[in-house]
């Protein structure tokens, strides 16, 4: 098999998505029976050497992407008037990457898309979706990324041959929302990263040191600071904790900062004015595998969610989580965590204190976790995913 990849989806800083095709990418090169894989950034395409340095360099992707000279600084810099910075964005990486994606595909390639919208594509191409909020949830996106997705998803899934969902629950919004055949798409769950896992204080004292936290004496939530993650609610619940608690178990808000967060923001203030919430921005994937595993408590209540891979990196890395029962969470947890209302402030608020002072229900949440953690493996990922490759190329 000889894959084909569009890589600006692991752009810095990374997140979800980019997590998804780096692993789905580094398993793949080790697969057997495919022959070739590449990819490009603009008009430089990666592969063999190149694509395992961009794997492991990011700011390979900053050059690659910077077009200072010549007519491509000059397209470039027309598309910017363009109205709609998605739409700006859209045309120039299209505009880019036209002719190596021709030549690909004269070459028999199968274009994988990782990031929800494909290119153009004259030949087998498989997308993945990994959730579909922009049509829940239109209110807690901007604008053009809702008109970006509105535009491009419809003729992505005419022009895949199969769509791969993150989660049953995402498959069945692909069915209900945009009426795809039940045999065109195809459930593929996530995995966990071998590097979560539980890791003793020596190892992370570190990190804490950097944000004056302890060991097992903090609440954690990792995701990018915006609506959709429901952290005004979070915030709104810890601020009615106990003020004992809220001193011993600080809320530490990990992640790149969104939009729509003023409110959030508000909130937080007097929070972090008396040491009891920090927000540290994002931080390195080095430091943020010793914050998962120094957590007390993992608290994920979001709204929406197509998976939700940090509550399973919670989860492996040994950490009671509370997060939400609706969308596609409690699939994802399998009964391993508390789950509450996200709605209700008074359920967050109970689902903390209850973790937080109930020491035989973190234990028991805790096994249940590391135990539900297995069975998400990004090996199995890559191995469904490769089947799918090769039903299109047989």
């Amino acid at each position: 098999m000889k894959l084909l990849f569009d890589l600006n989806s692991l752009r810095p800083p990374r997140s979800g998505v980019s997590y998804y095709t780096q692993h789905l990418l580094e398993g793949l090169l080790r697969q057997p029976d495919v022959e070739d894989i590449a990819g490009w950034v603009g008009s430089t395409v990666f592969r063999e050497g190149s694509l395992d340095a961009l794997l492991r360099a990011e700011d390979a992707l900053q050059k690659a992407a910077q077009f200072s000279v010549g007519w491509k600084a000059s397209v470039l810099r027309a598309a910017r008037h363009v109205p709609g910075v998605y739409n700006s964005r859209t045309l120039v990486r299209a505009f880019a990457s036209a002719k190596l994606r021709r030549d690909f595909s004269r070459r028999g390639y199968l274009y994988h898309e990782t990031n929800f919208v494909a290119s153009r594509y004259h030949g087998p191409n498989v997308v993945t979706i990994h959730d579909l909020s922009h049509r829940r949830h239109p209110e807690f996106h901007p604008r053009v990324a809702v008109g970006y997705l509105d535009n491009g998803l419809p003729r992505t899934l005419k022009q895949a041959q199969t769509v791969i969902a993150v989660s049953r629950y995402t498959k069945n919004e692909i069915h209900e929302i945009y009426g795809l055949p039940d045999e065109k798409v195809v459930a593929i769950p996530l995995g966990v990263e071998p590097a979560f896992q539980p890791y003793g204080e020596e190892f992370c004292a570190t990190a804490l040191a950097q944000l004056n936290l302890r060991y097992r004496g903090f609440v954690l939530s990792v995701c990018t600071l915006q609506p959709r993650k429901n952290l005004a609610r979070l915030v709104e619940a810890f601020a009615r904790l106990p003020r004992v608690l809220r001193q011993a178990f600080p809320l530490v808000l990990i992640g790149a900062d969104g939009w729509m967060n003023s409110t959030l923001m508000e909130q937080a203030g007097p929070l972090a004015l008396a040491g009891e919430l920090i927000t540290p921005g994002y931080v390195s994937r080095t430091n943020l595998l010793r914050f998962f595993a120094s957590a007390a408590v993992f608290a994920y209540p979001s709204l929406y969610e197509g998976f939700g891979l940090p509550v399973a990196e919670a989860m492996a890395s040994g950490v009671p989580v509370l997060t939400s029962n609706v969308t596609s969470l409690p699939e994802v947890v399998a009964g391993a965590a508390l789950e509450i209302d996200p709605y209700s402030v008074d359920e967050i608020t109970a689902g903390l204190e209850r973790l937080l002072v109930d020491e035989a229900l973190r234990e028991e949440l805790i096994k249940r976790g590391l135990r539900r953690a297995t069975e998400l493996s990004w090996g199995t990922t890559v191995e469904q995913t490769c089947n799918v490759y090769r039903s299109l190329v047989s």
